[in-house]
């Protein structure tokens, strides 16, 4: 990446909910999910926990991929309008990297990790098992828009991987 991805690091690192877009026989789909960055990686990579049959993760194609998206809430100021979109390559993690990947995604999202260990009612419980049941997915981009308009008035810096 020879463009200053620092605000592109830190927008992705304090966001939270990227949104999937697939296609399948019915059509165009999206989906949220709570992600992970990280942001050591070259480019970079993001992680979410899904179940294989959800309809974003059935509806990828063989290759996975896919588009996503992740921005930031509006406040009323056009300058803060932030977002990221990106064109990835979505792939299952492998069973020797899901430690390393649970430990980052949980310690991010400790709330998940205790309906799986600690459901405190009978709705929880079917929740923490249905995540138990999921597996992590890292997105992997191979296009990335970043628009922020606190740097201009659609702001944009691009970068092809």
């Amino acid at each position: 990446m020879s463009k200053d991805v620092s605000k592109l690091h830190g927008f992705l690192n304090s966001e939270t909910v990227l949104t999937i877009a697939t296609a399948d026989a019915c059509g165009a789909w999206s989906a949220p999910v709570l992600y992970v960055a990280d942001t050591q990686a070259e480019p970079f990579e993001l992680y979410f926990l899904s179940s294989s049959n959800s309809r974003h993760i059935s509806g990828l194609p063989l290759s996975g991929s896919a588009a996503v998206s992740i921005y930031t809430e509006y406040t009323g100021a056009w300058q803060s309008i932030r977002g990221v979109q990106i064109h990835a390559s979505i792939t299952q993690v492998a069973e020797s990297e899901k430690a390393s990947i649970a430990q980052r995604y949980f310690a991010r999202f400790p709330e998940v990790k205790a309906l799986i260990d600690r459901p405190a009612s009978e709705q929880e419980t079917r929740i923490g098992q249905a995540f138990g049941k999921s597996h992590f997915y890292r997105v992997t981009p191979s296009f990335v828009r970043f628009t922020n308009n606190s740097d201009s008035f659609a702001g944009r810096t691009e970068w092809q991987f």
